[in-house]
């Protein structure tokens, strides 16, 4: 119950700061009606606010589905490979020479993986960013860590929790509790931990699949699904 009341205020939070943002530019959008220019800025700012609510309430969808079915054999390193293709500076890829295939939804997997990534990223301490594949035995790792501040020990306890708080980083949202969501719907599990000597690990750990991993190969994007 704790996690439910957690989740729960956290939603009314962000909700309430989207909606004041709202009716703020609002109320001064009526107010200049007469000046064109900060007419568009305030509706610039309406719009915004609204996008970002938007994006909120199709990520608690995503939380609140059932258990997928469209999970199908994936190349952990492919997906690595897509995700962060985009990146700006490009992070430090140490991927598997042994295929890491995994049972994952395409859709969901990149849509964690890419919010923890541009998480880890956005962190103005960060300088570096490694991800990492490997496969030991049954189960494939996929590592990613950042040279960033440390986390402490409670926030490590509260790392995956909504809208978690943590010293010198970035709003936090969903992105983490998206990616525990996608470990537990894939039989895995995800871990986290202090870089040394300083920084964020964090260890998503999967079942390897006895499938032919899918098609969508480096460069080929993976497909999207919105809610």
């Amino acid at each position: 119950m704790r996690a439910v009341r957690d989740f729960a205020s956290g939603i009314v939070h962000e909700v309430n700061n989207i909606l004041g943002v709202i009716i703020g530019n609002a109320h001064l959008a009526k107010k200049s009606s007469a000046n064109a220019e900060a007419l568009e800025k305030y509706m610039g700012e309406v719009r915004d606010a609204a996008e970002e609510g938007r994006e909120l309430m199709r990520h608690v969808a995503v939380l609140a589905g059932e258990q997928s079915s469209r999970a199908r054999p994936l190349s952990l390193n492919d997906l690595v490979i897509n995700v962060t293709s985009e990146l700006d500076p490009p992070p430090e890829l140490d991927l598997s020479s042994e295929e890491a295939t995994v049972q994952l939804d395409v859709w969901m997997a990149r849509e964690a993986l890419a919010g923890v990534v541009q998480f880890m990223a956005e962190t103005k301490a960060v300088t570096s960013l490694r991800v990492a594949t490997r496969v030991v035995g049954s189960a494939a790792a996929l590592t990613i860590e950042d040279d960033g501040a440390s986390p402490t020990d409670d926030e490590l306890r509260a790392l995956f929790a909504p809208f978690t708080k943590l010293d010198g980083r970035p709003k936090v949202g969903l992105q983490l509790t998206s990616l525990a969501d996608l470990a537990s719907r894939s039989r895995g599990y995800v871990t986290a931990g202090p870089r040394e000597p300083h920084g964020l690990r964090i260890v998503l750990t999967l079942p390897v699949s006895d499938g032919t991993p899918s098609g969508d190969r480096p460069g080929v994007p993976l497909s999207k699904k919105g809610v």
